[in-house]
């Protein structure tokens, strides 16, 4: 009820590293809140008598660990009505019940220190992030960096439904680091230097799609320029409709559903199920998967792919190093493996490797799930997951991989990655290359020889 009945609250993130001086003006703000709640619980003094100059000088007599009290704190107490000795009991809670000493400190500046990002490593993950998907040039005048996340009641399997990549959670917040960090005209003049060049009239907005009700929300839209607010609301029109057609799809997969619906009963549809609590199969998720593409949007432009295929846009012609290469088959790849491989020994023998009926599963600890009474902790995914009734919805097939590269430079990454030869030697993923030296497709055999593919695929 609060989530479909209360707005959500503003928030706003911390994307620049702190100075020195600021972390230290914050450390003191939270020291400075613990000494005035001591003096008013166990000093029982009054908010007129409790001046900041009184806070900062017991701050630092705690901070310095000295049994000794500075004669400038013993004035400033005496004038608030305090005595050396009831000063000693008031440092003595500081230091012990609020762990307010020099090396606590020291632990609180270095983890605020640790939140934020340097002006170059904002500059990296904006720059290596648009050449990975190949925006390098010709951005539109709204650029939308959207993250995926899921919502439905009752389910301990959640987290299987929001993002792979992010732990199992929702993307959100790395899609508004990200574009925050786009938008930061410090960042942009780092990145026309090495020639990847931003216009002014490009902005750079944060949505999540909802993979259980198929709506797409945009975040901090205070920051959109005025002169953007025609093209923001084409941009959620579009949205919208693009929601009310995703839905209409996915209904007709449900087995429950006989007839196809029309846009309102669609929509309506897979809210219900959203908040539905004996719903089991609140969605079908990634069941399904089955191919990883790694190339330019054309190679897939116009196919219906039925939802089976992870898609990464990669132009190898921005990547004569093969950097961005690298990161996408050491890192998004294993992570579309990992999914697979998840949902293929779960489809396989549902019983041993997956967790069976959700009907019977009761959670135990907030750490897992058993089925019924029998106390052992499940492994992989409900049946409802993988089945559709006693047919698999999840065809178990390993991950084909397929990139648009060429095989000199794909051999390099395999040689030097111990990770992608277990993948490719070991049969856990099998590796198709379109080479665009000679328009070729080749497929990579557990040997570490390339094959050519008569024909098409």
């Amino acid at each position: 009820m609060q989530r479909l009945f209360v707005p959500a609250i503003a928030t706003t993130l911390t994307v620049d590293k702190m100075a020195p001086a600021e972390t230290a003006e914050m450390l003191a703000a939270e020291h400075h809140a613990i000494v005035r709640k001591v003096l008013h619980e166990h000093a029982e003094l009054r908010s007129s008598r409790i001046t900041p100059a009184l806070v900062e000088a017991l701050r630092q007599q705690a901070l310095n660990g000295q049994a000794e009290l500075d004669p400038s704190l013993v004035e400033l107490a005496q004038v608030a009505g305090l005595t050396p000795e009831s000063l000693r009991p008031l440092l003595d809670i500081l230091r012990r019940q609020y762990d307010l000493t020099a090396r606590a400190a020291s632990r609180q500046k270095e983890r605020i220190t640790r939140t934020g990002f340097t002006l170059d490593e904002q500059t990296l993950t904006v720059d290596t992030a648009l050449r990975m998907m190949g925006l390098t040039q010709n951005l539109a005048r709204l650029v939308l960096i959207c993250a995926h996340g899921s919502t439905s009641e009752n389910n301990p399997y959640e987290s299987a439904l929001d993002c792979g990549a992010c732990g199992g959670n929702e993307g959100k917040p790395n899609a508004r680091v990200l574009a925050m960090m786009a938008n930061n005209q410090k960042v942009r003049e780092r990145l026309a230097k090495n020639k990847l060049v931003i216009p002014p009239d490009t902005h750079f907005l944060a949505g999540q799609m909802d993979t259980t009700t198929d709506e797409v929300q945009l975040f901090d839209l205070e920051d959109v320029p005025p002169t953007h607010r025609a093209d923001l609301a084409r941009l959620q029109e579009d949205l919208k409709e693009a929601s009310t057609l995703t839905s209409q799809e996915r209904c007709a997969r449900f087995p429950e559903i006989q007839q196809p619906l029309d846009e309102r009963a669609a929509e309506s549809h897979v809210r219900k199920r959203s908040v539905d609590w004996s719903q089991v199969r609140p969605e079908w998720g990634l069941s399904s998967n089955t191919a990883f593409v790694i190339g330019r949007r054309e190679l897939t432009k116009g196919l219906n792919l039925e939802g089976r295929v992870f898609l990464q846009s990669y132009d190898a012609r921005q990547d004569p190093n093969s950097r961005l290469l690298e990161v996408l088959m050491t890192g998004p790849q294993v992570v579309a493996q990992w999914i697979n491989m998840e949902h293929y020994f779960s489809a396989v023998d549902n019983d041993v490797y997956g967790s069976g009926s959700k009907i019977y599963h009761n959670v135990v600890g907030r750490i897992g799930i058993m089925s019924g009474p029998w106390s052992d902790l499940r492994l992989g995914l409900a049946r409802q997951t993988v089945m559709n009734g006693d047919v698999p919805y999840h065809e178990p097939m390993r991950l084909l991989t397929i990139v648009e590269a060429p095989r000199g430079r794909i051999d390099k990454l395999v040689e030097r990655h111990e990770v992608l030869r277990h993948f490719y030697h070991n049969e856990w993923v099998h590796l198709v290359a379109l080479d665009p030296d000679d328009q070729e497709w080749y497929r990579y055999r557990p040997t570490g020889e390339w094959v050519r593919i008569d024909g098409t695929l």
